[in-house]
């Protein structure tokens, strides 16, 4: 290749990924514990996206409790004004997040305890179901570039917890996913569940009349140092959580589409890599509560089996209750494509 076609190729390169570009910085909240891997990780995506953009599309992620809550995002994801930029450009959610900024998606019924097996069954639904959830978030004025299996609630607990009733019977806190309608949908199935903000639970739990129990996922109680309180962990994976990664419309369509494919992919290779090393995250970090000195109560064959019964009579509660984040219509569907699965791959 001559200078003269290695400039024109330079100039095609240019003008497929850099036309519409112009250096800018993505302001993205996310729920990721400080420090954590799944913060490490993105942080990795976004030196990924500085590499394949050349500096012009610089993530900089902030720590959404220090916002207050995922509602408190959402504020900052509309300009105080028509026409102004929002303070924030995107966000890491929660599946409660998402519920708040587009209940069309109904994500939450993805959360109903005792649903799925394995990630893999998860990973399969969430392939089949993006679309509706993708149409319902660009409703809204955004685009969801990915969704991050992060890992699956269990039950931390000041005292130890054997059975249902047991639990039932204490009062609770969900860790880093709350919202007001979900604590009301489970106390519809009898749950003492209180509605904490993100940045007093820590101090709640310590408190002598604070809550006694919080609904987490492993990484998180860990990272948040619930569990220095919290001696008791039940070892039971209840339902998994993931998160949502969504942007303005506007500054997504900033970008060429050839430049979107590249950021897009770089996403798509962050979400596979949570896939892979989810089970293995979980464990990792119940052995390091563990050797802190909780106690992991595994449930007997017997204990078990009344949990699945348990868990299956309240989402039932759940779904029937006079709630809007719960669809019956979404968790017939998430069923069948489940009955799809296992029929393809051997399973009960």
């Amino acid at each position: 290749m001559n200078k003269a076609q290695a400039a024109g190729a330079a100039l095609a390169v240019f003008a497929a990924f850099g036309a519409a570009a112009q250096k800018q910085t993505i302001k993205i909240a996310s729920v990721a514990p400080n420090r954590s891997p799944w913060d490490v990780e993105q942080r990795k995506l976004a030196q990924e996206w500085a590499r394949i953009s050349g500096g012009d599309a610089m993530l900089q992620f902030f720590d959404t409790q220090a916002i207050g809550s995922e509602n408190g995002v959402i504020q900052k994801l509309r300009g105080a004004r028509p026409g102004q930029r929002a303070p924030l450009d995107g966000a890491v959610f929660t599946c409660i997040g998402i519920h708040e900024l587009a209940p069309e998606a109904h994500i939450l019924t993805l959360c109903v305890p005792f649903t799925f097996k394995t990630q893999a069954e998860v990973d399969y639904v969430l392939e089949a179901v993006s679309g509706d959830i993708q149409k319902a978030v660009q409703n809204k004025g955004y685009v969801l570039l990915g969704c991050f299996g992060v890992g699956w609630i269990y039950f931390s607990t000041k005292e130890p917890v054997r059975t249902p009733e047991k639990l039932k019977d204490l009062r609770l806190a969900m860790g880093g996913f709350g919202s007001p309608e979900f604590t009301a949908a489970l106390k519809t199935a009898g749950y003492k569940v209180e509605n904490i903000p993100l940045d007093k639970i820590s101090q709640n739990i310590r408190s002598p009349g604070g809550v006694q129990g919080v609904y987490a996922i492993p990484m998180y109680t860990y990272a948040t140092k619930y569990h220095e309180t919290l001696r008791y962990v039940l070892d039971l994976p209840i339902c998994p959580v993931f998160t949502a990664f969504i942007m303005s419309e506007p500054v997504w369509d900033s970008f060429s589409a050839p430049y979107r494919a590249q950021l897009l992919e770089a996403v798509k290779k962050s979400e596979r890599v949570f896939s892979s090393m989810q089970q293995e995250t979980d464990e990792h970090y119940l052995a390091l509560m563990e050797q802190s000195g909780v106690t992991r109560a595994v449930p007997t064959a017997a204990e078990l089996a009344a949990w699945e019964k348990s868990f299956t009579e309240d989402a039932q509660k759940m779904l029937d209750g006079n709630n809007t984040i719960l669809d019956r219509a979404f968790y017939r569907r998430i069923l069948a494509l489940l009955a799809e699965y296992r029929k393809q791959n051997g399973g009960g």
